[in-house]
């Protein structure tokens, strides 16, 4: 059984979270720096072939009117690399987990100076959480 394997794409940082081999738990992995598409696409291969990753789900930055700017072109870029691949990739609407991640760590009285380099893998393991639930209810709405 494979894993999935979550990405928060940013700017500056890149989030991931992986489930469990069951795919039943969503946890945040780490933050890797982003240098360029190019650089994310090879670690991002390395680490799926390492760790038996059978689908990738990367965040959609939906704006909350439900427009797409620059950075849905960006994760659907990335998205289209990992496929031609050969990778299954799911596009994942990630409004709020951003900030829905900032949240969780100050509950957790972190400030937002200690809080830097955790926002993203959070954020990558609410998508992943979400993403589950979703696939997992019969109810829920079908993965894009």
């Amino acid at each position: 059984m494979g894993r999935i394997l979550a990405v928060d794409p940013g700017t500056r940082r890149v989030g991931l979270a992986m489930t469990d081999p069951l795919k039943l738990i969503a946890s945040p992995l780490h933050s890797i720096r982003f240098s360029s598409e190019d650089r994310l696409v090879k670690d991002l291969l390395a680490l799926i072939r390492a760790q038996g990753v059978e689908r990738v789900v990367v965040g959609l930055p939906i704006r909350e009117d439900g427009s797409e700017g620059e950075g849905c072109q960006r994760a659907r870029s990335l998205a289209g690399r990992l496929q031609g691949n050969g990778i299954q990739v799911t596009l994942w609407d990630e409004r709020y987990s951003s900030r829905e991640a900032e949240n969780t760590l100050r509950e957790m009285g972190l400030n937002r100076k200690q809080s830097i380099g955790r926002i993203d893998q959070i954020a990558a393991a609410i998508i992943l959480e979400d993403y589950l639930r979703s696939v997992s209810s019969s109810t829920g709405p079908a993965p894009r």
